[in-house]
């Protein structure tokens, strides 16, 4: 009977590792993450906190990548804003990460404004949820045959 008691709780102790312990963790899921800087009005409340340029080969500035962050709904999304239309053949596209659980966004997801295509010049992201101590990053990216500039800001 001892031996048996021994081996039940030895199972009880094992079981739940069996079951819970290789489980992931999960991404953050908060109410702004994934909607548009529009909704609730974020965009009126936004700053930006950090830039990068992208750099053509002439060493020229050619568009900014943008973090940008809602004081009022402590979300961050980025945005990217070419000097020129893009041309046909070209793209650029956005993406905001929250650097705590890795969640991205693109232009190209819902809550953004799509990629930016022949004849557009910028694009925003979705936000995601970006109160301290949580801090989020944008990336940007020109491209097109056999062409591809990128730019990524500090993150805050």
């Amino acid at each position: 009977m001892k031996n048996l008691m021994k081996k039940a709780s030895t199972l009880l102790f094992i079981l739940p590792l069996l079951f819970f312990g290789n489980m992931k963790a999960n991404a953050e899921d908060h109410s702004y993450d994934g909607k548009s800087p529009y909704y609730n009005d974020c965009a009126s409340s936004a700053t930006t906190k950090a830039t990068s340029y992208l750099i053509n080969e002439k060493n020229e500035k050619i568009g900014v990548v943008e973090l940008k962050f809602s004081s009022t709904c402590k979300t961050a999304w980025a945005k990217i804003t070419m000097n020129n239309n893009v041309p046909s053949g070209f793209e650029a596209n956005a993406e905001v990460t929250r650097n705590t659980d890795k969640k991205r966004f693109s232009c190209d997801s819902a809550g953004g404004n799509g990629k930016v295509v022949a004849g557009q010049k910028s694009c925003y992201t979705p936000m995601v949820y970006d109160l301290d101590p949580r801090t989020s990053y944008a990336f940007g990216k020109y491209y097109g045959p056999n062409y591809n500039i990128w730019a990524t800001t500090g993150s805050f």
